[in-house]
């Protein structure tokens, strides 16, 4: 769920049968098959529940001739308003259970069932002995139930490995990986780094980098991967917070490029230039840096990443011996994501939106290795002991289509943000002027039309101030964007203004505030950026804001227009 809390989908089409109630002071009993074959009761309250001998009320149930020959699951509830409280006894356990998923959604499908008589989408909160959970369900109007998920936290209860599995693929496949793996390694050893394509989703659309280490003699080959990540409770809110924590992981090389493979990315290859003490010195510390204790870091898009990650542990590794090559450059963080935003127009425009100042000022040297694609080619001036650090390149899988992903270039579709806005910017110009000359049908258009323009501004100005005052993401910090959205909260204050009686000749500081307001909502999204990025006239993304802008510009304007006479 968008909360983080993990759930997992059951396909349930039998409808809960009503059936006599065998457990002592229970009202109602039902029959309900969840994967697993469940007998519900309810009694009157959660005190009668806690009092009950589960062992001894549950036999009856449990071995009833109508659910022979292998018996069923037996669950009690008490409700509670739309929270149930519920025990469980379970066959073939032949005890109570803390928690048992299907009789928790056999339960709530039931009382559904029988407290929910209109079709749509229902919920139940079960207390368990072993905690919370929620079912949710869409009930059809025949009774029958789909799209029904089971929530509730998860926790890993312990961890282990199956000897006879270990064996075997030690016989078999390549040795799994354990402590002092670069002991393990020969003089046939080499370490590489692994740079994959942009993918069409937008997670992927700058690629992705990874450190091979492989070695065909031992038949050992693994990947470390810097950018891999766990969704657990709490995942999106520290997301939205700009408290990224990442890890290192590592799996099978085979694995990894099957991935790329099926996608249709390509997979390149540099083979470091190392002698074999240099490639057991990166292999120990790669084994240390993906021990728990030490896998996790704070991601940073710019700064911290899969890619920037490469150079990190070549600094730590080789320390003074090793030159990153790096050049100065001129150009902004957001200059260097454009072209593979491109193709994906809202999502360009989305960015630029909502990065700030940081993102629009010079890289540091080798910042922009930022990027998979460009640490490769970074990779090829990188020298260890005044040597080549790499030997040259080699494809693994050549990239199918365009090596960007998205609309291709020349394609208009690239332009429809543009569009769009210019558009509504044109059209709140004719508003503007209905402001003044407009009557009857036309008034509730402008009403329409101003009130849309605001509402979405003002939006997008608390998500921008959110952004700089509310999270870690320091790259959103400093938006001048905010300037020009500030207009829609103009707009609200007016009308707040106007329902106070205040007329429009009233209303000079009004309009003193929204001229200076202006001119400084049209420097933000084309002199300052032209002036942070040295963004030509023909940068075309720059447009989209500027029509927006616009937009937002006519209807503040007309909220202080007088009234129509």
């Amino acid at each position: 769920r968008a909360d983080g809390t993990p759930g997992i989908s059951l396909n349930v089409e039998a409808v809960p049968r009503v059936k006599t109630p065998l457990v002592p002071n229970a009202v109602h009993a039902a029959f309900l098959h969840t994967g697993s074959p469940h007998h519900v009761e309810w009694v009157d309250s959660a005190s009668v529940l806690d009092g009950l001998d589960l062992a001894q009320a549950a036999l009856p149930a449990r071995h009833h001739s109508d659910y022979n020959p292998g018996g069923c699951n037996v669950n009690v509830v008490a409700k509670e308003g739309k929270h149930l409280h519920i025990r469980t006894f379970e066959r073939g356990v032949e005890a109570e259970t803390l928690s048992c998923g299907t009789g928790v959604v056999a339960a709530a499908l039931a009382d559904m069932a029988r407290e929910d008589a209109s079709a749509g989408r229902h919920a139940r909160h079960v207390m368990a002995r072993g905690g919370q959970l929620e079912v949710e369900a869409t009930r059809q109007a025949e009774g029958t139930f789909q799209d029904v998920w089971l929530f509730g936290a998860a926790r890993r209860v312990f961890r282990g490995t199956w000897a006879w599995a270990l064996a075997f693929l030690a016989l078999w496949s390549h040795p799994a990986m354990a402590g002092d793996l670069a002991d393990q390694l020969t003089e046939s050893a080499r370490v590489s780094v692994l740079t994959a394509s942009p993918g069409a989703d937008l997670y992927a659309a700058f690629g992705h980098t990874a450190i091979r280490v492989f070695d065909p003699e031992v038949r050992l080959d693994y990947v470390f991967n810097y950018g891999t990540f766990v969704v657990d409770e709490g995942f999106y809110v520290r997301f939205v917070k700009g408290r990224m924590d990442y890890r290192l992981g590592v799996e099978r090389y085979g694995r990894f490029q099957n991935l790329y493979l099926r996608q249709g990315r390509a997979l390149h290859e540099q083979v470091l230039n190392l002698a074999p003490e240099d490639v057991k010195a990166m292999a120990e510390y790669l084994e240390w840096n993906a021990q728990p204790e030490n896998a996790t870091y704070a991601y940073d898009f710019f700064r911290d990443n899969c890619a920037t990650k490469v150079i990190a542990v070549l600094e730590e590794v080789f320390g003074d011996r090793y030159d990153a090559g790096c050049v100065p450059t001129d150009s902004t963080y957001l200059e260097a994501l454009r072209p593979y935003t491109a193709g994906n127009p809202w999502s360009a425009w989305g960015m630029e939106l909502i990065l700030g100042a940081e993102a629009s000022t010079a890289m540091p040297d080798c910042g922009h290795s930022f990027l998979p694609d460009v640490l490769a080619y970074q990779i090829d001036a990188m020298t260890l002991d005044g040597q080549p650090l790499a030997f040259e390149r080699e494809v693994v899988y050549p990239h199918q289509g365009s090596w960007h992903a998205g609309l291709p270039e020349g394609d208009s579709g690239r332009q429809v943000p543009v569009y769009l806005m210019w558009g509504w910017a044109a059209w709140m110009a004719l508003v503007l002027r209905m402001a003044y000359r407009g009557a009857g049908w036309k008034r509730w258009g402008r009403r329409v039309s101003v009130a849309v323009t605001a509402l979405v501004s003002a939006l997008m100005a608390t998500l921008f101030a959110l952004m700089a005052l509310a999270t870690d993401h320091n790259d959103t910090w400093w938006n001048a964007d905010l300037i020009w959205a500030l207009g829609g909260w103009g707009v609200i204050w007016v009308a707040v203004r106007r329902s106070q009686g205040v007329r429009h000749e009233d209303m000079r500081l009004e309009r003193k505030v929204a001229t200076v307001w202006t001119m400084l909502a049209m420097g933000s999204v084309y002199i300052v950026p032209v002036w942070r990025s040295g963004l030509g006239c023909g940068e075309s993304i720059v447009w989209a804001s500027v029509g927006a802008c616009l937009a937002v510009v006519f209807a503040v304007w007309t909220s202080l227009a007088p009234k129509v006479r």
